[in-house]
């Protein structure tokens, strides 16, 4: 498995191994073509209450986010992405912004499309089953060529 994080600039702020191992595990989930993603991260990735936004629209709870996934590869073929930096928001590294690059491609065009996402999640370190997100919320910016 790839890993996000792997040029990531990191804060002062500890992010335990556990909270990047999460990271990494959401972004290769989301990036692998399998009809099986959303139900992984409904219950692996996510707390049962959590709220989960993407590109793909707003998701709550275990169910909506077992679903969220369901259109995810109608345009797209090939998607791709890297965390540059992460900050925190509080002193034990649960409240998170990522901001980084997706690379994608889709069925119209063989050209890879590199965009800029910033992500905020909320880990709940107390979730059963070790740490898991209770806010995921994604924004992408500007996308070029490659």
């Amino acid at each position: 498995m790839a890993h996000a994080l792997s040029s990531a600039t990191l804060p002062p702020t500890p992010i335990s191994s556990e909270v990047k191992d999460l990271i990494n595990r959401i972004f290769h989930l989301v990036d692998q073509k399998d009809d099986n993603v959303g139900t992984i991260l409904a219950e692996q990735i996510f707390t049962p209450d959590a709220m989960f936004i993407s590109a793909n629209g707003t998701f709550h709870g275990k169910e909506e986010i077992s679903a969220s996934r369901a259109n995810a590869w109608k345009v797209v073929t090939f998607r791709h992405h890297m965390v540059d930096k992460v900050f925190s928001g509080n002193a034990d590294g649960t409240d998170l912004v990522l901001v980084g690059r997706l690379e994608t491609r889709t069925k119209d065009s063989d050209a890879t499309k590199s965009t800029e996402f910033a992500a905020r999640g909320v880990v709940d370190k107390a979730a059963a089953g070790g740490p898991r997100f209770s806010s995921y919320q994604a924004w992408v910016g500007n996308t070029s060529t490659i």
